[in-house]
């Protein structure tokens, strides 16, 4: 586990699953299959510069350990929902720059 559930373990108590893009078929996206992780998940409405430089808004947050990989092809699910990945950042420690802290996911 990462230095996210060292520190906030007990806040994870909310879980997403995502499943890796594989391909396009021609006629949709075909993904693998589910794996859960724990995570937190906030709701909050701001603005977010993704990484080809536009604005856009989020809605939500997702929180996760560093060691989840997630792509911004990749299908995430929570709460019943399935919103399209906006923007993924990796959160460095503040005391050893060097180590990932946490992974979030931007829908």
């Amino acid at each position: 586990m990462g230095k996210l559930s060292d520190d906030f373990g007990e806040l994870m108590i909310q879980v997403c699953t995502i499943q890796r893009f594989i391909q396009n078929d021609g006629y949709a996206d075909v993904f693998g299959p589910e794996v859960s992780y724990p995570c937190v998940i906030s709701h909050e409405v701001r603005s977010i510069t993704k990484e080809d430089g536009t604005i856009s808004t989020t809605t939500a947050q997702i929180y996760f350990d560093p060691d989840v990989v997630v792509g911004l092809r990749d299908k995430i699910t929570f709460e019943g929902h399935s919103p399209k990945i906006l923007k993924i950042s990796t959160d460095h420690d503040i005391e050893v720059p060097g180590d990932l802290y946490g992974t979030t996911v931007y829908t």
